[in-house]
């Protein structure tokens, strides 16, 4: 994978869990996200650990194991996987029926996340009003302006930008990478934040003080901030108001739903998990690349 020999760690995880339906979102950009990717059965992931650059490549091995090769301290692979893989998390119960019928289907699924509330709040400013597959081009050519890239399986990946690169930036150096000048500010201005704090951590902590802060930037709404919290920590209850591939999916199975104001007043059925849901019903309709390991869920 690289020029290194990578560490090798076999990593217990307690079933259900489906590497492959978990790390769908990472496939539904067809190779595009600039630091992960899902396919054949491995999920290759490269960011920022003890403020070293890290990598992994992990594959489920059967229904109690994965097998995790990088770049890091073996001891760190089981905290990584919980906040990146949600190994520690566990399907919830829906008492809406459609939704927990969801949940038996796709029992293998857990929450996913960038692990940073930060990479969150990027990825979700990046791709306002735009596709997966946009968003994941446009975000890739943000990354490649601040880190060197990293050569792994056959395609080059590249780790984040750190809040102090961000802050330290001008809009018009981020508008190049192909977001709205209004979004580049924003990105700026977030960056700016979270640089100032002792470490992106104590965010990540405190995501309500988070919130709190970010809604007052400009170009930042709820849905950002929902997304953010899905997508960045894995926040349960996150709620992506006003998402329209969240409105498509959950038509195929709530017919009733009209538009995104009927959206939300069924998503309150899924309280106080509907990020859950969201995960749900967006892996129902975009789908998995379902590996070959004996036992898959």
């Amino acid at each position: 994978m690289t020029n290194s020999e990578p560490l090798k760690t076999i990593l217990p995880v307690s079933p259900p869990f489906d590497l492959a339906r978990t790390v769908a979102p990472a496939s539904w950009a067809r190779g595009r996200w600039p630091n992960v990717d899902a396919s054949r059965g491995t999920f290759v992931w490269v960011g920022w650990e003890s403020g070293h650059v890290s990598w992994r490549s992990i594959r489920r091995t059967d229904p109690h194991t994965l097998e995790v090769l990088g770049s890091r301290r073996c001891e760190l692979d089981a905290p990584w996987a919980a906040a990146i893989l949600g190994t520690k998390a566990a399907m919830p119960k829906f008492s809406d029926p459609i939704m927990a019928a969801l949940a038996r289907k796709h029992a293998g699924l857990r929450s996913w996340s960038a692990g940073s509330l930060f990479e969150g709040v990027i990825s979700s400013i990046v791709g306002q009003s735009i596709s997966v597959v946009a968003a994941a081009t446009t975000e890739r050519r943000l990354y490649e302006r601040f880190n060197s890239g990293l050569d792994l399986d056959g395609r080059k990946f590249w780790p984040p930008p750190r809040p102090e690169q961000l802050a330290s930036s001008s809009a018009a150096f981020i508008r190049e990478s192909g977001v709205t000048t209004k979004r580049a500010e924003a990105l700026v201005a977030v960056a700016t934040l979270f640089a100032a704090q002792s470490s992106s951590e104590a965010f990540d902590a405190d995501p309500i003080a988070a919130v709190e802060r970010l809604i007052s930037i400009s170009g930042i709404g709820p849905w950002t901030i929902q997304s953010a919290l899905l997508w960045g920590i894995a926040a349960p209850d996150a709620h992506p108001t006003r998402d329209v591939a969240l409105l498509r999916a959950a038509r195929v199975h709530y017919p009733g739903i009209a538009d995104l104001k009927d959206l939300d007043r069924v998503a309150e059925r899924w309280k106080p998990y509907r990020a859950w849901a969201a995960r749900l019903l967006w892996l129902d309709l975009l789908g998995y690349e379902a590996d070959n390991t004996t036992g898959s869920t």
